[in-house]
């Protein structure tokens, strides 16, 4: 399966981007992420939560106590977000209705075509996935 290549305008990375902007407060002023994630959270790398893990399987070992240590990678996670799931958590949430409109618009009616050798496919919706 492969990712689509998106052609979208510049006005229309720049509505992307600031509704990233706007999402991120929202979600931050909430505290809907945990502590613990530290993929797709500002101030936080990958590398800073192994550097956390390293630490904490460190200080166990001095005072000889056991870790366990349960990772988990969700395979084309973002291919598979339900549009209407994702929705309904956002209101559930409290993220401000705007916010959500402007997602749940976003999102509603997207189309794809394929085209190979310059021959074009017909238009088919996207039902599920984020861009």
């Amino acid at each position: 399966s492969y990712r689509p290549i998106s052609r979208l305008s510049a006005p229309g990375k720049l509505f992307e981007r600031l509704v990233y902007w706007r999402l991120r407060d929202a979600v931050d002023e909430r505290q809907l992420i945990p502590v613990e994630q530290f993929g797709f959270r500002s101030g936080h790398s990958s590398t800073l939560q192994l550097l956390r893990l390293k630490n904490t399987i460190q200080r166990n070992k001095r005072v000889s106590k056991s870790t366990a240590v349960v990772l988990l990678d969700i395979e084309k996670a973002f291919d598979n977000v339900w549009h209407n799931g994702l929705i309904h958590k956002l209101c559930r949430f409290g993220v401000p209705a705007h916010l959500v409109n402007i997602l749940h618009n976003y999102l509603q009616q997207r189309t794809f075509r394929v085209v190979v050798s310059s021959t074009a496919s017909g238009a088919a919706t996207v039902p599920a996935g984020v861009p």
